[in-house]
């Protein structure tokens, strides 16, 4: 066909709304975008608009699916049969089961991976036990304490088919798990998250949401309270680094708070993790801001249990003796991050044949960094 003869989005998105009755408004509000968004496709001056806004305008219009592939075409899309299977069914994408070895320097990022924090999961429970009236939790820790591991096993644990789970998991809740829940994670320490507009359409799209243009603290909360129909739960690693960013200003934060408070008839939650009190790290960031204050429950993130750490030694692939076993746990102090170096030391001793002790002497200089843990 002669390029000239192409059907463009814009012509084509105008002859659908005229023959369904629409207009700009009407098609703004029901796909979650500004008005100006639509009138600027219309104009051409936006001509590849994002393949999740040509989805929802597919389906405020009820365009047939011959229709619904002409836009998408239109729009440098993939057809209906692929593309909107895709954008209505996407999950975040889960880790693949990893093998039984030490997790060195990272968090983990499969709920297989972590142990222990029974306690914390308990208290995580009875926050999120009414899921319309969801309550919102601050994790303080020291860095390397396991706050983001902590965070990572909360988003993935209920997604993660049982198979790909330990045995003795989920610990601390018995027979419940956030089975609908939907969360997003959201890393302070990324530049990305640094600037409002990045931040809540990165949160949007892990939900799958349509992404308002423009991506302001206003657009963004008429979407959420417009789509949101499940419990909801947004995960905030290292709150401390937002703090410091000069564009999430007291409005930014106090927007977050009303929507702790009000969003979505009680369906939205927050997580944040930091590595000292919230209230602290506000004022030192001269952020103070009433949204620190529906924080109702705090857990401080201490060394896992004797017998959590004999659980995370066992699940390595070569068994230690009972002696070794309580080396690791008296020198580790029960910390993870600790515990996964000693143990690696060990593995890496036992794999090349080593006889001697010296592995707990190049153990102990590993872990050198890190002994402010144990104070």
């Amino acid at each position: 066909m002669n390029k000239d003869l192409t059907p463009t989005f814009g012509g084509l998105l105008a002859h659908f709304m005229h023959d369904k009755s629409f207009n700009c408004h009407k098609l703004a509000k029901k796909i979650g975008v500004a008005p100006i968004s639509v009138n600027r496709w219309l104009n051409e001056e936006v001509t590849n608009p994002r393949c999740e806004n040509v989805v929802e305008i597919i389906n405020a219009l009820k365009l047939t699916d011959d229709d619904g592939d002409s836009l998408l075409l239109s729009a440098g899309c993939r057809p209906r049969n692929s593309m909107i299977k895709i954008q209505s069914q996407v999950k975040p994408e889960l880790p693949e089961k990893p093998q039984a070895l030490p997790l060195l320097g990272i968090p983990t990022s499969h709920p297989a991976q972590f142990f222990g924090r029974i306690e914390v999961l308990k208290r995580v429970r009875r926050a999120w036990q009414q899921p319309a009236a969801l309550q919102h939790i601050a994790i303080i820790g020291d860095r390397r304490s396991g706050k983001t591991s902590l965070l990572k096993y909360l988003q993935y644990v209920s997604q993660t088919p049982a198979a790909d789970l330990r045995s003795d998991q989920p610990q601390g809740w018995h027979d419940w798990r956030p089975k609908d829940f939907q969360f997003a994670f959201v890393d302070f320490q990324l530049a990305t998250m640094s600037r409002p507009e990045t931040l809540l359409s990165n949160i949007l799209k892990q939900f799958n949401l349509p992404v308002p243009e423009p991506c302001d603290l206003i657009h963004f909360s008429m979407v959420l309270d417009d789509h949101l129909d499940k419990p909801t739960v947004i995960l905030m690693d290292e709150i401390g680094a937002g703090l410091q960013s000069p564009e999430l200003d007291a409005t930014f934060w106090s927007n977050m708070r009303a929507l702790g408070n009000n969003c979505a008839d009680g369906k939205l939650g927050f997580v944040l993790s930091a590595h000292e009190a919230i209230h602290k790290l506000a004022e030192d960031n001269c952020k103070e801001s009433p949204f620190f204050n529906i924080f109702g429950h705090t857990v401080h993130l201490k060394p896992l249990t004797e017998m959590e750490a004999q659980d995370l030694i066992k699940h390595f692939s070569k068994p230690l003796t009972l002696e070794e076993t309580n080396w690791l746990i008296k020198n580790s102090g029960c910390w993870p991050a600790l515990l996964q170096i000693l143990c690696d030391e060990r593995l890496q001793a036992l794999e090349n044949g080593e006889t001697s002790d010296n592995w707990k002497a190049e153990g102990l200089k590993r872990i050198e960094p890190f002994l402010y843990l144990l104070q």
